[in-house]
């Protein structure tokens, strides 16, 4: 767990890369925290910058989340793996959420939550993933892909049996739900936060 207190600053710097506010400071030469709705996020970024570049947030989103995980499996032994993934998971997502950079002004987290969430068990990802994108392409929420990224993965929970096909054990399942339980309570978090400012 030593090794684990020196993996979390790194796994929160991995996730405070403000990959959209980046993006559009170089294209627009503009802070993204003062365009469409404030947020440094693939969202956001899709709103302002059009949909390429969401797709291109998001994937580097993912891509942090996935890296932190990777960085645990590549220094910490398989008996300590899943308390290490889950706290150093948590802080890529805090990161992005909260970057260090910005004074604290950042995404929502569900992409880097995903990428998380693909590291720890990646044949859970995917499926999981499935209804949270085929609700953002239908209808372009982000409250709804979400909360169909988190029942998505409840459902592969729930399908315990199949997942253990795969060597998963109870303890890997329900440490994954952890993840999108992490990014739904800082969505609404941050709507709430909109709200009062309103």
């Amino acid at each position: 767990m030593a090794l684990t207190a020196l993996l979390l600053p790194a796994a929160y710097l991995l996730g405070s890369i403000p990959t959209a506010w980046l993006l559009a400071r170089r294209r627009l030469g503009q802070d993204l925290r003062q365009l469409g709705d404030g947020n440094v996020g693939a969202e956001n970024a899709a709103r302002v910058l059009g949909r390429q570049a969401g797709i291109i947030v998001a994937s580097v989103d993912v891509g942090k989340g996935l890296a932190a995980i990777l960085l645990v499996r590549v220094a910490v032994w398989d008996d300590y793996f899943l308390p290490a993934a889950l706290l150093c998971g948590g802080a890529a997502v805090i990161g992005h959420s909260w970057p260090v950079w910005l004074q604290g002004a950042g995404g929502r987290g569900a992409a880097t939550a995903a990428g998380v969430l693909l590291g720890m068990t990646p044949f859970a990802a995917l499926p999981a993933a499935l209804p949270a994108l085929a609700v953002l392409g239908l209808f372009r929420s982000a409250t709804g892909c979400l909360a169909a990224f988190f029942i998505g993965t409840v459902g592969l929970a729930a399908g315990y049996a199949w997942l253990q096909g795969f060597g998963y054990s109870w303890a890997d399942t329900g440490g994954a739900l952890a993840m999108p339980a992490l990014a739904a309570a800082i969505h609404f978090w941050r709507d709430w936060q909109n709200r009062r400012r309103i």
